[in-house]
Formats: C-alpha cells, structure tokens, sequence
C-alpha cells in the first residue's frame, strides 16, 4: 500500500475523471479515504459491526457504479454520505418491527428516525456555506491541508512532512481556516458533533 499522504488529491473533479477513465490506484485511494468514515457513520447508526461492514460495502459498490452520475454541485464526500444515509436508511425500513397496538404505552416511546425537515434545511445551508469558504477563500496550500486533515485525517505532523513545512505553519493554517469557516458557516461544529 503507497503512502496515502503523497497522494492526495487536488480536486474532486479531477479524481473522479481518473476513477471513470479506469483509475484503479485511484478509486482505491478514494476508498481508503473514506471508508472509515462511511463505516463509523454506519456504525453509529446500526451498533452491529458486521451490518456496518455490509453496508459500507454496499455504499462503495453504490458509489463505483453512480460515478458516472457525480455533477460536482456539492463535494464528493457529501455525495458519499448522501449515498451512505440512503444504504442507512434502506436498512432501516427493513427491519420489522413487531407490531404493538397503538394504545399500548411501548408504541409511543418508539423512536422515529426522520430528522425534521427544518434540520435538513439547515444541515444543508451550513455545508453549503462551508464548502463555499473552502472552495473560494482558502489558498491551494490550505485546500490541501484541510483535506489531508478533516478528510483523510492525518495528524499535524504527517501534513507537515507530506508537505514540507513545520508543524507550526500547518497548525496556523488550520486555525486561519477554522475561524473563516467558523464565520462563514456558524452552526457547523454543532451539526458535526465537534
């Protein structure tokens, strides 16, 4: 296996041409990026380990076969996580609950799994402000540094040696970034649980 650090890619665009014109390293490499976070996504969702496994599965075989379908309106990890609530919920509607009357006092505490639509709304302006930021008022320099550390997840000192410079300039960078981000899009750190 490479190094995942050197190979980072420049844009989503760009790594979706190569995938669709047979990229296999490629897809590889996108999958080895976000297959942690589409398991732990599951895994939050479903507490079953070999469920979450399927489903992760199920997502990236989703994934390889809509590619074709990606127009780039949003990133490609929130199109990833648009397919991964979808494999989700899929699994959710198939579990049978067993029937309770509706008087009895079991069926009204029983959860409902639909986030309010006002919450969507919502969820949604916040990422669309925060890819905004992203997309037009970081440098190349920083678009790198935050996907090598909020989508890839290395640690300040990967970064630093991946890109030649000393942890203290990745760690003000990072907090040049999170404050423009933090004022572009306020709401964001709660809606991702940070």
């Amino acid at each position: 296996m490479s190094d995942p650090t050197t190979n980072a890619w420049e844009s989503d665009a760009e790594l979706v041409a190569s995938i669709l014109a047979g990229s296999r390293r490629d897809f590889e490499l996108l999958y080895e990026t976000y297959f942690p976070r589409v398991y732990r996504f599951a895994q939050r969702r479903l507490h079953d380990s070999a469920e979450s496994e399927d489903v992760t599965q199920e997502v990236f075989l989703a994934v390889f076969r809509s590619l074709p379908s990606f127009q780039g309106t949003s990133s490609l990890l929130v199109w990833i996580f648009g397919i991964t609530r979808n494999t989700v919920n899929r699994r959710f509607r198939r579990r049978r609950l067993r029937m309770l009357p509706l008087e009895s006092e079991q069926a009204s505490e029983l959860p409902g799994n639909e986030v309010p639509p006002d919450q969507v709304v919502e969820a949604r302006r916040i990422l669309a402000s925060c890819e905004a930021v992203v997309e037009k008022d970081l440098t190349p320099l920083q678009r790198r540094i935050f996907h090598l550390k909020h989508l890839r997840r290395q640690s300040i000192r990967t970064i630093a040696a991946a890109l030649g410079k000393s942890e203290d300039a990745i760690k003000a960078n990072l907090y040049r970034m999170r404050r423009s981000i933090a004022n572009a899009a306020p709401g964001l750190e709660a809606l991702l649980g940070l």
